[in-house]
């Protein structure tokens, strides 16, 4: 094994303890990497993408964030790409931090929470009827983020109710990508007021088709969740 594939091993390590601290559902994909690696590929970065956006979704849930006493900066490995040799796995934390992050005021979107299907690089082992949790090239909305910003902002409704009654708050919405960016299954999974979630799922609704997620080529029908906020 080179030294790449040591990093890589060592890295996958570190988020299996990150993923058990915070209740992650998440199993390190098989490596079927050929020759030299240099520590991290799409496949590796995926999995870092999926529980960085997974840590983001228990703070705007309101739950605690468990580092396992190391940085969350040694999920990837950029660290090492300078020479710097690995960092040694080190045990799972015991105890929570004492209070979970504020909620950001920027829309922050992200997979499931869900657990996902079994991640796996080689296509032939993936069902595209399935629906995953996270893939290779997740899916992302036509534009970007600050399209799916505008989008939001341009097409919300104030409740007229909600805003007589002073209800404001963060929705979040959880839905299925499907293989031609359809929008399906659409459902609140943190509520503020039924006022304010039905509007969220109108917008979800009405949006656009998205970008399909991608694996080694493939589309695949992949979970996602996006907050919205009411603010009044």
């Amino acid at each position: 094994m080179n030294k790449g594939k040591t990093i890589c091993g060592v890295l996958k390590t570190i988020r299996q303890q990150v993923a058990d601290a915070n209740e992650i559902s998440y199993k390190p994909a098989e490596c079927h990497h050929r020759g030299d690696c240099a520590g991290t590929c799409p496949a590796c970065e995926a999995e870092v993408k999926y529980i960085n956006q997974q840590l983001d979704l228990r703070r705007q849930l309101g739950k605690a964030v468990v580092i396992a006493g190391i940085s969350a900066g040694l999920l990837s490995a950029p660290a090492f790409a300078a020479g710097q040799k690995p960092v040694k796995p080190v045990p799972k934390a015991k105890s929570s931090v004492k209070a979970a992050e504020r909620e950001k005021d920027a829309l922050v979107i992200g997979s499931t929470g869900a657990a996902p299907a079994p991640y796996q690089v080689t296509p032939q082992k993936m069902d595209t009827t399935k629906v995953f949790g996270i893939v290779e090239q997740m899916p992302s909305f036509p534009g970007g983020d600050a399209a799916l910003m505008e989008f939001i902002k341009k097409e919300m409704v104030y409740p007229a109710e909600a805003k007589r009654k002073g209800i404001e708050g963060r929705v979040i919405v959880q839905f299925v990508v499907e293989r031609d960016g359809r929008i399906t299954s659409a459902k609140v999974v943190k509520s503020i007021d039924p006022l304010l979630d039905r509007e969220a799922l109108r917008i979800v609704r009405k949006m656009p088709r998205w970008i399909p997620g991608r694996q080694a080529g493939l589309t695949y029908r992949v979970k996602y969740v996006i907050p919205i906020t009411f603010r009044l």
